[in-house]
């Protein structure tokens, strides 16, 4: 797949935006496929956990607007605009709407498009020397791939505005005490402990934390009575799984549980 690599790690699939030498510019190919391979993993019962990253020194600037090689040869024009902002649309909520937890390795600059990525991630790893741009205002675009729905509701309304109304920079350690990402590491450690909590999560009980993700997406919609009813409700079906004969097993027997992700 021209722009992304694919490999898998035992229950964990690793993909990695791969055009280097333009700093993982996204082109109209590589966000269809991210959709395409997000959509695939629901179904793929030996993914029980993804990890995304970047190749190089860079996450992603964004959108390739260039309309060289393989990127949109309309990218810059309206109607090629808002084609491509369908297929951000899609590729976010892919990961938004996908059972299975979703690791970020912000090795870089992530912008644009690149930044909401990420920030539709569950987990996000950056290292010490990531750095996080909404840089539309910048080109005369408003943010897209969610952007205007995750920010405000990291940062606050005051710092999202901030954001993308002046499309500062904002440093990968002023994002972790914004509440923007998980944690920062040292760049050379980032890919060690993302994979180590990526592996952590594809040896959970993979259909609770599917649920407990959805239930928690869906929270920033719903009032308590619609929460506390959707608890009941998927509580029902957790239990119902064989992870959770697991758990109370393991539990009863003192031991570390064995979830098989069924």
């Amino acid at each position: 797949m021209e722009g992304l690599t694919v490999e898998r790690k035992g229950n964990v699939e690793v993909i990695t935006l791969n055009r280097p030498e333009v700093m993982n510019a996204l082109t109209y190919d590589m966000v269809q496929g991210l959709g395409d391979l997000f959509e695939a993993a629901q179904a793929d019962d030996d993914i029980r956990a993804l990890l995304l990253t970047g190749a190089g020194r860079a996450f992603s600037t964004g959108a390739d607007l260039t309309g060289k090689g393989s990127a949109r040869k309309d990218a810059h024009t309206p109607l090629g605009m808002r084609i491509s902002t369908f297929g951000y649309s899609r590729m976010v909520n892919s990961i938004w709407a996908l059972e299975k937890p979703v690791v970020c390795a912000v090795n870089g600059t992530a912008a644009g498009a690149s930044c909401n990525l990420a920030l539709s991630c569950d987990l996000v790893l950056a290292a010490d020397t990531a750095k996080f741009i909404q840089v539309f205002v910048r080109r005369g675009l408003i943010p897209d791939g969610g952007g205007t729905y995750f920010l405000p509701r990291l940062v606050g309304l005051p710092r999202a505005k901030q954001l993308m109304l002046l499309g500062e920079d904002l440093p990968a350690s002023r994002a972790l005490e914004w509440g923007l990402i998980y944690n920062v590491v040292p760049a050379d450690k980032l890919m060690d402990e993302a994979m180590e909590m990526a592996k952590r999560l594809a040896a959970g009980p993979t259909r609770a934390i599917g649920m407990i993700k959805s239930m928690l997406n869906r929270s920033l919609e719903s009032d308590l009575a619609a929460a506390l009813e959707r608890e009941a409700s998927l509580q029902g079906i957790a239990a119902g799984t064989g992870d959770f004969i697991e758990g109370v097993m393991s539990f009863l027997e003192k031991r570390p549980p064995a979830f098989k992700g069924r």
